[in-house]
């Protein structure tokens, strides 16, 4: 986890697990995307709020990853976010 320490996260804000997949929040440019420390991440993912997506390619989560992340390289994302928990916070690396 301290290879992690200075990452900064993108989140995600999953709707009410009542919603469809189509009411997910998309932003349109990376700038729009709130950004969380790994203390608050950490903080929802133990808590059972939220769930970590590791964006990079699978060669390299195969290689190292969070413990309990979801590999959804980029670009893969659209097909796979029907197959994601609904009212979870969905917190995204890449790094």
């Amino acid at each position: 986890m301290i290879k992690f320490a200075m990452i900064f996260v993108l989140a995600f804000f999953a709707q009410a697990s009542c919603q469809k997949a189509e009411e997910y929040v998309k932003y349109k440019t990376e700038a729009d995307v709130p950004r969380i420390g790994i203390e608050e991440a950490k903080k929802d993912v133990d808590a059972g709020k939220a769930i970590i997506i590791d964006a990079r390619p699978e060669a390299a989560y195969k290689a190292e990853h969070i413990a309990g992340a979801i590999n959804i390289p980029f670009g893969e994302q659209d097909k796979m976010m029907d197959k994601l928990p609904k009212g979870k916070r969905l917190i995204i690396y890449c790094s």
